[in-house]
């Protein structure tokens, strides 16, 4: 009897370990914008919801960098957000580079890692202006030095957003489709509140974090291989990398990390990610941006430092299953921050779902003229 009593006692202590293992290896909360805003509303933490007029919505917390943590067009979210939501981790965010080098400080001077950046993110955001579901305001001051240790950053990150209209509403080749839209206007400026010159050492970075398996298409200008590099990581698998007629075609794996630098000269301002939603049709994510191809770019691969910079990073990062993402990455070309001064780097995102073949009529409108030629890796 005694027997039987330890074999039951220690049969549940087993299952009980299992269950917890499993609940430790398990996402806490649900990706979907209304689990999302029902763990910051249980947790007291501040947000901004802004609907369109078909209620697809964008979601905004200070506390998490000011990043926009998720979007949900057509009931679903297409950006990829931590699923312990409190890590306060995915969407859309605000990085400067370089990341290393010598005017860098995220990466150690050695690259093998990080400094402390957590007073640029999550930073200490604070709401500046706010009107209702129209236009949202939010400011981080900080200092740090770079790692060569000649430059004091002194320095406040705006981050302003709004509703954009979709450019094809009064296009009568688009009238009367029913497609999902969401539109962003969002620009993040640097300003200099040091006395000294930081002439072109610094840039703005924005980076949209997605759902993997997918497709990004990046116009460029000549589709040459010398249109872009993939030496930052791994070198991208060449069976990943396609010529189209007037883009390339890059595949967002997700599990394997590589990351693709297209060069000022040839990019033309656009970055396009299509995947296949989890309702069965698909979606797009994509930003257009200014560029400048003569400029002096920041950011570049650890062993290529005396190169320059890209305008466009794509990244497919390394983690398995829930924690996979891509990234789409904009830079802004080296700013000229004199004391006092401010610069801004304007992005427009315009995210749509429907079948492929309305969204590839869309990508042959504001994209490129070949978009639904444009090669498209397996997405089943």
């Amino acid at each position: 009897m005694k027997g039987a009593i330890s074999f039951l006692l220690m049969f549940m202590v087993i299952i009980g370990a299992l269950q917890f293992l499993k609940a430790e290896n398990t996402p806490q909360e649900k990706t979907d914008m209304n689990s999302i805003i029902s763990v910051l509303e249980s947790h007291k933490i501040e947000h901004y919801v802004f609907s369109n007029n078909q209620d697809n919505q964008f979601l905004v917390v200070p506390e998490f960098g000011a990043r926009i943590l998720a979007v949900s067009v057509g009931g679903e979210n297409l950006f990829w957000t931590h699923p312990e939501i409190l890590q306060g981790q995915g969407g859309q965010r605000s990085w400067i580079s370089p990341e290393g080098g010598a005017k860098g400080f995220i990466f150690r001077p050695d690259w093998k890692r990080n400094r402390d950046f957590s007073m640029m993110d999550p930073g200490n955001f604070k709401v500046s202006f706010f009107k209702e579901n129209e236009h949202l305001v939010l400011q981080n001051t900080f200092k740090t030095a770079s790692n060569d240790g000649q430059e004091t950053y002194d320095l406040t990150l705006t981050r302003e957003l709004r509703h954009e209209e979709d450019p094809l509403k009064d296009d009568p080749e688009f009238k009367g489709l029913k497609y999902n839209y969401l539109g962003i206007d969002f620009v993040h400026k640097l300003k200099n509140n040091g006395e000294a010159i930081h002439d072109r050492i610094l840039g703005l970075w924005c980076l949209i974090q997605v759902p993997p398996e997918g497709t990004m298409i990046v116009p460029v200008q000549e589709v040459k291989k010398e249109a872009w590099r993939d030496t930052y990581f791994e070198p991208i698998p060449s069976e990943y990398a396609k010529a189209n007629a007037d883009s390339f075609s890059f595949y967002i794996h997700g599990s394997r990390r590589y990351k693709v630098g297209i060069s000022p000269e040839s990019s033309q301002g656009i970055i396009c990610y299509l995947s296949k939603a989890k309702s069965g049709d698909f979606f797009m994510v994509f930003m257009m941006f200014p560029v400048k191809p003569e400029g002096h770019y920041v950011d570049r691969p650890r062993r290529e430092q005396e190169t320059n910079g890209d305008a466009i990073q794509l990244y497919s990062h390394l983690e398995k299953g829930p924690l996979a993402f891509g990234e789409l990455e904009c830079q802004s070309w080296g700013l000229d921050l004199r004391p006092g001064a401010e610069q801004a780097f304007p992005i427009k995102i315009y995210m749509y779902k429907d079948s492929l073949g309305v969204l590839q009529k869309i990508g042959k409108k504001l994209l490129c003229a070949q978009f639904d030629k444009a090669y498209l890796f397996n997405m089943d």
